[in-house]
């Protein structure tokens, strides 16, 4: 939760922005700064300091692995997120085969076994998508998500699911109303 600092009731200034009122400090440095300048852990904020930043990825839980890996199968250099670093997992968008480095090495897993349950048009849909399903902890991956803005409404956004996990997935995703264009696709009564 943001708070901002004062010292014998002066508002305190950012050490990178002295313009700018700081949020918090630095659980590694114990510097102040502004929201800008702080990452959020799951109980503290860090500056951007490397060394404060490895403190955040051992508090987030975040595997120590580089930001770019190759994938096992194709050989593709991959940039991860910081979710893929925190999950260990990822869907290599050119083979598709599904890469596990919680280990600290790459390794294809054959075993995992995805269903496409839904396709999308619509960027806003696909993101409440992924959160419903993150928020769910279901496993899943987005095949085509960077095409879309390139060649609109010629390939649409694939959803798929570990098959394990469909009937959660389709409980989570029951009310969920897609759109396309900003409109909704339910055929209501009221408007037949």
């Amino acid at each position: 939760m943001p708070f901002y600092i004062k010292k014998e009731g002066i508002m305190i200034n950012c050490v990178n922005h002295p313009e700018r009122e700081a949020l918090s400090i630095c659980f590694g440095c114990k510097k102040e700064f502004c929201k800008s300048c702080l990452d959020e852990g799951k109980e503290y904020y860090y500056c951007k300091n490397p060394d404060c930043q490895k403190l955040l990825e051992n508090e987030l839980g975040i595997i120590n692995i580089s930001e770019i890996i190759e994938c096992p199968n194709c050989k593709t250099e991959l940039e991860l997120s910081l979710d893929e670093r925190e999950k260990g997992t990822m869907h290599c968008p050119e083979c598709e085969s599904f890469i596990d480095f919680t280990s600290g090495i790459a390794e294809v897993i054959e075993d995992e076994d995805y269903q496409e349950i839904m396709t999308l048009l619509n960027q806003g849909d696909i993101g409440i998508i992924k959160s419903i399903l993150e928020d769910g902890n279901v496993d899943y991956y987005v095949l085509g998500e960077n095409f879309l803005s390139v060649q609109p409404l010629l390939e649409p956004v694939r959803i798929y699911v570990n098959v394990k996990q469909i009937d959660e997935a389709k409980v989570l995703l029951k009310n969920f109303e897609q759109k396309t264009f900003g409109f909704s696709n339910r055929q209501d009564e009221d408007f037949e």
